[in-house]
């Protein structure tokens, strides 16, 4: 059964895209922002396949329980843990999850190379990252509330493995031991066979699915999740979110969507009462806004460079005017009696 589902990280996916699209962000430092989205697109997107994997086997098992994205502080070591998956054995599986999209490659001394634009690049070791997750699982379980047998404590046993997505490339070596680096979707044969081997001593330890699920519930309750700091990590200030002025031909582009949430929000009517957003005048003249935008770029009003929306000299001079909302981007008014 699943206990705990992955945190949503959409407060981190929207910080980065509006720091992104910030006009006052260096370009050097856009790179750096663009790279952390990619890296935290690519995670989600390998931590939601590898979880599809887990759900469909352990998360449907009456005999075993799942934990997704788990972060634990312990005596002043981290453990950001993306899946646990516990059995009635008390054996916890701890799994690593790397989205690889062109593979990667493993050599003889155990170090990792993921494959980027076609050249290999050297990454830490996915591996020597989960025994580090289960040095600090260990020390967490001697603080837990444990069954036992004849007097004694019983002890969970500990799992490591990296799963990496099902279409990945892996490249393994001859000698070093890669068993425990498999995709996604090999992760239930793993498992079978990892209990089909081990002892029968193992059944003494067995315990009952109440007990498993306390066992669960108290590792979840030292979840401690963070949200990144992303206007500290890369120095953005305060100047470079303001909009910049720009002169008209590299005026920023408008979009219907923008367009429609400045209008239902800010009532812009500053410039005068008599005018009106793209979508208010669209609906006063019973249009739809792509419609009234398709016939103010035939008239010559609007224009479309690259897919997006510019204002012309001639918007401009039948009293069209350009404004950026602070919350929803560019957007245009437009005189109430415009005939189009």
């Amino acid at each position: 059964m699943i206990l705990k589902e992955a945190d949503p990280k959409d407060s981190q996916l929207t910080a980065l895209e509006t720091y992104l699209a910030a006009p006052g962000v260096p370009e050097a430092t856009r790179q750096q922002i663009e790279r952390e989205l990619k890296i935290l697109r690519a995670g989600i997107k390998g931590e939601r396949e590898s979880a599809y994997d887990i759900d469909f086997y352990s998360g449907a098992s009456k005999n075993r329980i799942v934990i997704h994205d788990l972060r634990i502080e312990h005596n002043g070591r981290v453990a950001q843990i993306d899946h646990l998956i516990l059995n009635r054995l008390l054996e916890v599986y701890v799994l690593e999850t790397k989205h690889f999209s062109e593979g990667v490659s493993i050599n003889e001394q155990g170090e990792f190379s993921i494959w980027f634009a076609g050249k290999p690049r050297g990454i830490p070791s996915p591996l020597e990252q989960n025994e580090r997750h289960i040095a600090v699982l260990q020390d967490v379980f001697k603080t837990l509330e444990m069954p036992t047998r004849l007097g004694f404590r019983l002890q969970p046993s500990f799992e490591s493995l990296v799963l990496v997505s099902k279409n990945a490339r892996i490249g393994r070596p001859d000698k070093f031991d890669t068993c425990r680096v498999l995709k996604s979707d090999q992760l239930e044969r793993w498992i079978n066979k990892n209990i089909d081997s081990g002892s029968p001593l193992l059944m003494a330890k067995v315990v009952s699915v109440e007990t498993l699920t306390a066992i669960a519930n108290q590792l979840i309750a030292l979840h401690r999740p963070i949200t990144p700091d992303y206007r500290a990590k890369f120095g953005i200030g305060e100047e470079w979110l303001r909009p910049a002025s720009l002169p008209p031909a590299l005026t920023p582009p408008a979009t219907p969507e923008t367009d429609q949430a400045a209008a239902e929000t800010t009532g812009d009517t500053s410039a005068s009462t008599s005018k009106l957003t793209t979508s208010k005048l669209a609906k006063a003249l019973n249009l739809k806004t792509p419609e009234l935008t398709e016939r103010l770029v035939a008239r010559g009003l609007l224009e479309l460079r690259d897919g997006k929306t510019y204002i012309t000299a001639e918007g401009k001079a039948a009293g069209g005017e350009f404004r950026i909302s602070q919350k929803f981007g560019p957007y245009f008014l437009w005189p109430e009696n415009l005939a189009v």
